[in-house]
């Protein structure tokens, strides 16, 4: 996933590159053609996957304000990111608006949040506005079995 602005123009570069690449390959017929092929193949999946991402970055860019808040909680740091992403704010914006210095800002998105606490995290959500809600079908005779399961191991 794309991140920030740097990334976006990092990841627009990189793409750049590899249309050259793919476009030279293409012409190149000294080399073998079974050995430009495997080349190619694995070019064209990553120039897919980068257009895949570039083009995620942009609709979250346009669409400010119009995020898919409902979630998995496993999805939280995407989240996070997608909100700083669509309010258009940058790094400094942002770690101000959760309270942090920038590095720290940086630190936590390299880490997909995995390192906040729960407290630290819920002021994160608090400062920026959004709001979690925890939805369940409650406690079914399935999931009680389990429950019971694992706390008797």
């Amino acid at each position: 996933m794309i991140k920030n602005e740097k990334q976006f123009k990092i990841s627009k570069k990189k793409h750049k590159e590899l249309l050259q690449k793919i476009g030279e390959l293409k012409k190149d017929s000294k080399h073998n053609p079974l050995r430009n092929d495997l080349i190619l193949a694995s070019y064209s999946n990553l120039k897919k996957e980068i257009e895949k991402e570039i083009s995620e970055y942009e609709r979250i860019k346009s669409n400010s304000g119009n995020i898919d808040i409902e979630r998995d909680l496993a999805e939280l740091p995407k989240l996070i990111i997608e909100f700083k992403i669509a309010a258009g704010l940058t790094h400094k914006e942002f770690s101000k608006k959760l309270g942090l210095k920038e590095q720290q800002l940086q630190r936590h998105e390299a880490q997909n949040f995995r390192g906040v606490s729960f407290n630290n995290l819920m002021k994160y959500l608090h400062n920026i506005g959004l709001n979690v809600r925890i939805k369940g079908s409650g406690v079914t005779p399935l999931t009680r079995n389990r429950l019971k399961k694992k706390a008797i191991s």
